[in-house]
């Protein structure tokens, strides 16, 4: 995303909002276009990713790893120049939410039932 928007600080990213999943989805699809990017290729990845949650809960747990990845290695870049404890306990860190902790602790089983069925 930073190599089509350019540089996007924390505060101009979407806040997530109490609202339903599809609010949420409509409305990160509006920002992307208002941002400029809403390319075929990411729209296309978005609908996978949605998608994805109906074809196998393995599926969803690798897009979902995807996107932590890159969410992880935005907030690095755009933090590098923070002190190490503000970066680390920041709100903004994807390693510090919740959804985030409990991938890391599915991830290890996932890998574990895979290699036993191959």
């Amino acid at each position: 995303m930073k190599q089509i928007t350019g540089f996007i600080p924390v505060a101009a990213l979407p806040e997530s909002t109490a609202a339903s999943a599809k609010k949420q989805l409509l409305e990160t699809i509006e920002w992307l276009q208002k941002e400029g990017a809403a390319t075929e290729t990411n729209l296309k990845l978005l609908t996978a990713i949605v998608e994805s949650i109906l074809c196998s809960e393995e599926s969803y747990t690798r897009f979902l790893q995807c996107g932590f990845d890159a969410a992880i290695e935005f907030f690095d870049t755009n933090s590098q120049n923070w002190e190490f404890q503000e970066s680390m306990s920041s709100p903004h860190n994807p390693r510090n939410w919740d959804e985030y902790k409990q991938l890391q602790q599915t991830r290890p089983l996932l890998s574990t039932s895979r290699t036993v069925t191959e």
